[in-house]
């Protein structure tokens, strides 16, 4: 895949950043991988914009119609929530990224059938 447009010296960890999610959520796993997931965590430890560029590359991911790649991104959300911080965080918690999840579970999103019980389940601060 392509890189993320950003300031120079982030655009290259980036690229890597998007092969860590891609690999991270790939719909051919059979399991959850937790070497790409953490990798992925502390990829967005490691850079300024990291925080705005993962919500962006989770948000893509949980809009998956692929149910098992959107699932493995609400696994890495979930990662995330537990190793990056309050920068992460921060993101999290903007009105932008809740409303995209919340189009995930309406009636008309992707992942409508299942989301709903999917989203009672998951640990959220």
């Amino acid at each position: 895949g392509g890189c993320l447009d950003g300031p120079e010296g982030l655009e290259l960890a980036w690229c890597n950043g998007l092969s860590l999610t891609d690999k991270a959520t790939h719909p051919t796993n059979r399991q959850e991988d937790w070497e790409y997931i953490i990798g992925f965590c502390d990829q967005i430890n490691k850079e300024l914009e990291g925080p705005q560029i993962a919500v962006t590359l989770l948000v893509h991911k949980i809009h998956s119609p692929q149910e098992w790649e959107a699932l493995q991104a609400l696994t890495v959300l979930e990662a995330c929530m537990k190793n990056c911080g309050r920068r992460f965080h921060n993101e999290v918690g903007k009105y932008r990224f809740l409303n995209e999840l919340i189009k995930v579970v309406s009636p008309k999103g992707a992942l409508s059938s299942w989301g709903g019980t999917l989203m009672e389940g998951m640990s959220l601060p």
